[in-house]
C-alpha cells in the first residue's frame, strides 16, 4: 500500500475519540479497525518522519556539497593567497636584487663620474697648459719669422729651426762625449786611487816586513853577540884551564921528579901523564906515611912532625 493509499483509507474510516473507545463494548471489528487506525497513523508519522529525514538529508547533502564547494574554494583561495606569497617573496628579492644592482651601478657610475671629472680637470690643465706653451711657441714662432724676414743667412723659419736642431743634436752629441770623458776620466782616477791603495798597502806591507826582518836582524845580531861573548868566555875560561893545567901538570912533575930523587922504588923516569905522576906522589907519600908510622912507634921521644921529610911543591 503505497502512502496516497493509505492517506485515503484513514480519511475514509471514522476517528474515534480513545475516550470512547472501551475494550467491552468495541468488536473485534472495531478493535482491528482501530488498530490499522493506529497504525495508519504510525505508518504516516513514520513516512512523515522519513519525508523529514529525506528532505534534512537532502539539506544536510546540499550543506556537505555547499562545505565541500567552500573547502575547495577555500583551499583554490589558499593556494591563490600561497602563489600570491610565493610571488610576492620572488618578486620582493627580485626588487631587491635589482636594488643593490643599482646601488652597485650607481656606484660605478659615481666612481666613473669622479674619474671623469678628474679627467676633464686633468685635461683642462693640460688644455691651460697647452695654450700657454701656445703661446710661447707663438711668440717664438713671431721671433723667427721676423730674424728669417730680417737676416740674410735664412729664408724660412724651417730653415732656423733645422738649424737649432743640427746645433740641438752636436751640442747633445757634445755632452755625450764630455759625460763619456768625465766618466772614463772618473773611472781611471778610481783606479788610480784603487793603485795608490793597493801600493800604499804594498809598502804599508813591505814595511812591517822590513821592521820584522829589523827586529829578527837585531835580535840574531843579540844572539850572536852573546855566542861571541860566551864563546870568548869559553875560550878564556879554557885558556885559564889550559894554564892551570899546565901548571898543575909541571908541579905534578916537579914533585914526581923529588919523589923519584929521593924514593927507592923504581918508576918511569919519562911518564908524562899527570895522572900517573900524582899516583906515584900519593903511593910515595902513603910509604913515607907509613913509615914515619913505624919509626915513631919504635922511638917514642922523636915526634912524627920532626921526622918527617918537608916536600916543596914549586913550579919548575
Amino acid at each position: 500500500m503505497t502512502v496516497d493509499g493509505r492517506n485515503a483509507t484513514s480519511r475514509q474510516l471514522p476517528k474515534i475519540p480513545p475516550s470512547q473507545l472501551v475494550l467491552s463494548e468495541v468488536t473485534p471489528a472495531t478493535r482491528l479497525l482501530e488498530k490499522r487506525r493506529q497504525q495508519f497513523e504510525a505508518d504516516e508519522r513514520l513516512e512523515a518522519a522519513k519525508a523529514a529525514y529525506a528532505e534534512q538529508e537532502v539539506v544536510f547533502r546540499q550543506r556537505e556539497e555547499a562545505l565541500k564547494r567552500r573547502d575547495l574554494e577555500l583551499q583554490d583561495s589558499l593556494l591563490r593567497f600561497t602563489k600570491f606569497l610565493q610571488e610576492n617573496d620572488a618578486k620582493r628579492a627580485r626588487a631587491c636584487k635589482r636594488a643593490a644592482e643599482e646601488a652597485r651601478l650607481r656606484a660605478e657610475k659615481e666612481a666613473e663620474i669622479a674619474r671623469l671629472h678628474a679627467e676633464a680637470a686633468h685635461c683642462a690643465a693640460q688644455r691651460e697648459e697647452m695654450q700657454a706653451t701656445l703661446a710661447k711657441i707663438s711668440r717664438h714662432q713671431a721671433y723667427l719669422q721676423s730674424v728669417a724676414e730680417a737676416g740674410e743667412s735664412f729664408q724660412e723659419v724651417d730653415g732656423i729651426l733645422a738649424r737649432h736642431a743640427t746645433l740641438h743634436a752636436a751640442n747633445a752629441d757634445l755632452r755625450a762625449q764630455q759625460a763619456a770623458c768625465a766618466a772614463e776620466a772618473e773611472a781611471v782616477r778610481r783606479r788610480a786611487a784603487a793603485k795608490a791603495r793597493e801600493r800604499g798597502a804594498e809598502l804599508l806591507g813591505l814595511n812591517t816586513r822590513l821592521a820584522a826582518l829589523k827586529r829578527e836582524l837585531e835580535a840574531v845580531q843579540a844572539e850572536a853577540a852573546a855566542l861571541e861573548a860566551a864563546q870568548e868566555y869559553s875560550l878564556a875560561a879554557a885558556a885559564a884551564r889550559t894554564l892551570e893545567a899546565g901548571q898543575v901538570a909541571r908541579s905534578a912533575a916537579n914533585v914526581y921528579r923529588r919523589c923519584l930523587s929521593r924514593s927507592r922504588v923504581a918508576h918511569a923516569v919519562d911518564e908524562a901523564s899527570p895522572l900517573a905522576h900524582l899516583e906515584a906522589v900519593a903511593n910515595y907519600l902513603g910509604d913515607l906515611r907509613a913509615a914515619l908510622a913505624t919509626v915513631g912507634s919504635n922511638s917514642p921521644g922523636i915526634p912524627a912532625a920532626a921526622a918527617a921529610p918537608v916536600l916543596k911543591v914549586g913550579v919548575a
